[in-house]
């Protein structure tokens, strides 16, 4: 975020005219472009430049709704379909899938144009160099975005059946409304995409069966760190004092280890400490001793004593 200037971003922290805010970037920049012509101007001031500081999605769809306005319009469906895909983690279409795959693979080895960022190392200029050939090139990548299924093929199977199985019954679903709170359980590890399609919630905790127990992981979904307008999702709530709690009753052996709420996508888990890369699931897992009825038990009371001291309403 710049200090100062005119800013459109659901970022927390933003600047965004109340009139132009929505769920996405992507969302707010088409709004922009669609307002009023006197309250753009004034907007924009002796603005000259057009600045993203990191690489993504909804970075693009943004940077294309303010450069490329009529083409962000004709493709804007898919746009905000990819743009949710990638910043909400959410299953919303194929061809948002795809398009969200292929922005973030650009330059990977199997995909079509990997030539073209060769020998880019530098991170920002590897960004700056994908950006400047997505906004030439948007057109023909929005209408036929399959020409790069290479680089999400195998992911998009992998979601696709491990949602169909866990909506005949793979993926057993219990719900805490109150809280806000979804607990899933499945014999082994599934996609995190799949986990928050199939979850109800913005609080997610999976349980891994295996033949060792069962293995634990949460994570508060981004819709309760992003300012969004449309969801409401429940304040974060601190759990480095709940991983010490379950890791006093686990009694040694696997430690239980918990991110600040402040991290985008805040995981607890036991397993290996370990620091987490924004939007990657690397943490290694370890079976807990502790039954998952112990566990959903600890973590329905940490949210309800949260819930009794935070005053005031879920954030909108």
């Amino acid at each position: 975020m710049t200090p100062h200037g005119p800013n459109l971003s659901h970022w927390p922290g933003n600047r965004t005219p109340r009139q132009w805010r929505a769920d996405l970037s992507t969302a707010i920049a088409l709004r922009c472009q669609r307002g009023d012509p006197a309250e753009q101007a004034k907007f924009l001031g002796s603005a000259e430049l057009v600045v993203n500081d990191h690489y993504d999605t909804d970075g693009f769809g943004s940077l294309l709704a303010v450069l490329r306005p009529e083409l962000a319009e004709r493709h804007e469906e898919l746009l905000l379909a990819a743009a949710a895909t990638g910043d909400f983690g959410c299953w919303q279409s194929r061809r948002g899938f795809a398009v969200d795959r292929l922005v973030a693979r650009l330059a990977h080895r199997d995909s079509p144009v990997a030539g073209e960022f060769a020998g880019l190392t530098d991170p920002d200029q590897r960004s700056l160099a994908r950006y400047r050939w997505l906004l030439e090139h948007a057109d023909a990548v929005l209408r036929a975005p399959e020409s790069f299924a290479a680089v999400y093929r195998d992911e998009l199977a992998q979601v696709e059946a491990e949602l169909d199985a866990g909506l005949r019954g793979a993926v057993q679903r219990q719900h805490f409304p109150a809280h806000d709170f979804a607990v899933l359980t499945s014999a082994g590890p599934r996609h995190r995409l799949v986990l928050n399609t199939l979850a109800g919630g913005y609080r997610v905790l999976h349980v891994q069966q295996g033949r060792e127990g069962c293995c634990y992981r949460y994570h508060d979904r981004t819709e309760s760190w992003f300012d969004l307008v449309s969801i409401q999702a429940r304040p974060r709530v601190d759990l480095r004092p709940l991983a010490a709690a379950l890791a006093a009753l686990e009694g040694g052996g696997a430690s239980w280890c918990a991110d600040p709420p402040t991290e985008p996508i805040p995981e607890l888990w036991c397993g290996d400490p370990a620091p987490q890369e924004y939007g990657q699931i690397t943490r290694v897992l370890r079976p807990s001793r502790l039954a998952p009825e112990v566990v959903v038990e600890r973590f329905v009371g940490h949210f309800a004593a949260a819930g009794a001291m935070v005053p005031g309403s879920p954030r909108g």
